[in-house]
């Protein structure tokens, strides 16, 4: 059977950092792409207005015509038209139909005879005539838009849309009315934007952005589209940079991840030595009855110093032996090097313990117990000196945990709850579990004397746990007012923390003894 050969560190290290500066790529088109498209809003919009803005002013001169006094076409209505001629600003020109024929115009006054007008290009929803680049009215030289409404013919001039500009290549916009059938305006590059625009099936919105927006109070819509959105918008400069740097980008997190994975590797290989080695040492730090003083036992902390004389914190090798499946390993000898070293103390004083972290898998296994109880017979130690702390936010079965604790104290050792307080099961597993020792963690400890929530908890706690049968250690007590508090809120205490003791080797408890 042919077994698979891994990646290569090399192709490992290629395939990520292609992955990544794709990923960044795709990010920056993103982010470049969702200005561009603010870009093409705004000037659709200013399209639009614009566009509103005309048929505004239009729609005032065919009001304010309509309410002329003087007879159509006579020299005071040629005066008035010719006054709001003048002063408008979209409008070049205004005339006067009569039966669709043109009469008289504000620029060249009344005309010998009047001119038919043709069919118009379109008519607006709201019944306004529109011609588009209509000729030969007046001079066959002239080209001009024409809208009629109310007998009144406007001549909207060439520059109204004359200052808005295409901003950038690629930019193009349609100015038409509601069925986008007929055209008023178009701005840069407009082939097929009506498609592209009223297609939104297709997968060009990938490269281009796309707006569309009709007014509400006038058959005017405006439909803008950008060819060029996002890094394509950039220039090739600017896009060679982006690539550059996504690759640089992509080739450091690479390599990082790869030294991460390396080390984390060398870590977990020199643990596993570490421990077949039995190169994990065990440092105690005393439990002291805070109203006697009198040292009452030790719990034991696992050590791990490397080679090189680097100390490896606990919460960093325990994890790491946790998640690669070592813990069973790790514990074990912990156990037997804990009891030991603690043999001679403990034989010596039996009124001494010895605590022990374990996991919960540790509590079910029968296996765990056969090696406790030989390590406890080979050091002629009283199982009652032993002491199993288990932790409080364990997941494991509460029945099955229940029968496996009762199995143990059937036997003789004694169990502790460590880091009350701090899980997800509280009150439930004191319901459910019988210990002997409770621990109440270190971060109440750190809140004696202040305002905060976990110090009115500890008060809680504490009150609580007096009730019990199990004695209460606290950990975490660096100073003497903390002492003092917790041996005023309860008859008795257990503390364990700096104030009494750091973490010692047994030679020197043996030698205190």
């Amino acid at each position: 059977m042919k077994t698979v050969k891994p990646f290569s560190p090399l192709l490992f290290f290629w395939i990520s950092t292609i992955m990544v500066a794709a990923i960044l790529l795709i990010s920056v088109h993103l982010v470049v792409s969702a200005y561009d498209r603010d870009d093409l809003t705004s000037y659709a919009r200013h399209i639009l207005a614009r566009g509103v803005e005309v048929a505004d002013e239009s729609q005032n001169i065919v009001s304010k015509v309509n309410n002329i006094k003087p007879e159509s076409c006579s020299n005071g209505f040629l005066d008035e038209i010719r006054y709001l001629a003048f002063t408008s600003v979209f409008v070049s020109d205004i005339g006067y139909t009569q039966e669709h024929a043109l009469k008289c115009t504000a620029m060249r006054g009344r005309l010998p005879e009047p001119v038919a007008m043709s069919a118009p290009d379109s008519v607006t929803r709201y019944g306004q005539r529109i011609w588009t680049l209509f000729s030969g009215i007046v001079d066959p030289r002239i080209s001009a838009d024409m809208m009629e409404s109310e007998n009144v013919l406007i001549f909207p001039t060439p520059a109204a849309f004359r200052d808005i500009y295409v901003p950038y290549d690629g930019f193009g916009a349609v100015l038409s009315n509601h069925r986008r059938d007929h055209i008023f305006r178009v701005f840069g590059e407009t082939d097929g934007l009506v498609k592209d625009v009223t297609n939104v099936t297709d997968i060009k919105w990938l490269h281009q952005a796309r707006f569309s927006e009709c007014s509400n109070k006038y058959d005017i819509c405006v439909m803008a589209r950008n060819t060029k959105i996002g890094i394509l918008s950039l220039s090739e400069t600017a896009i060679s940079f982006v690539i550059l740097m996504s690759l640089i980008a992509g080739g450091v997190f690479s390599f990082s991840v790869a030294q991460f994975i390396s080390n984390n590797r060398s870590l977990q290989n020199k643990l596993k030595i570490a421990i077949r080695r039995d190169d994990i040492k065990v440092n105690f730090q005393p439990f002291v009855d805070i109203s006697t003083g009198k040292v009452v036992g030790y719990e034991a902390l696992a050590r791990w110093k490397q080679n090189n004389g680097d100390f490896i914190s606990p919460d960093v090798f325990i994890k790491l032996a946790e998640s690669t499946h070592q813990i069973k390993n790790l514990t074990r000898s912990v156990v037997a090097r804990t009891l030991r070293e603690m043999a001679p103390v403990l034989r010596g004083n039996k009124s001494l313990f010895v605590s022990i972290n374990v996991t919960t898998s540790d509590v079910i296994d029968p296996e765990f117990k056969i090696l406790l109880e030989e390590e406890v017979d080979k050091g002629g130690i009283g199982r009652e000196q032993v002491v199993l702390e288990i932790t409080e936010r364990s997941t494991a079965d509460h029945e099955m945990l229940k029968n496996s604790l009762v199995r143990l104290r059937e036997y003789g050792y004694r169990v502790a709850l460590d880091d009350f307080g701090t899980g997800y099961s509280n009150l439930d597993y004191l319901s459910k579990l019988s210990f002997d020792f409770i621990k109440v963690d270190k971060i109440f400890t750190d809140s004696i004397g202040t305002q905060s929530v976990s110090f009115s908890m500890l008060k809680m706690m504490l009150e609580m746990l007096d009730q019990t049968r199990a004695a209460v250690i606290v950990e975490g007590i660096e100073q003497q007012h903390q002492a003092d508090f917790l041996l005023n809120s309860c008859s008795t205490i257990i503390g364990q923390g700096w104030l009494y003791g750091k973490p010692m080797e047994s030679k020197k408890i043996i030698i205190q003894h």
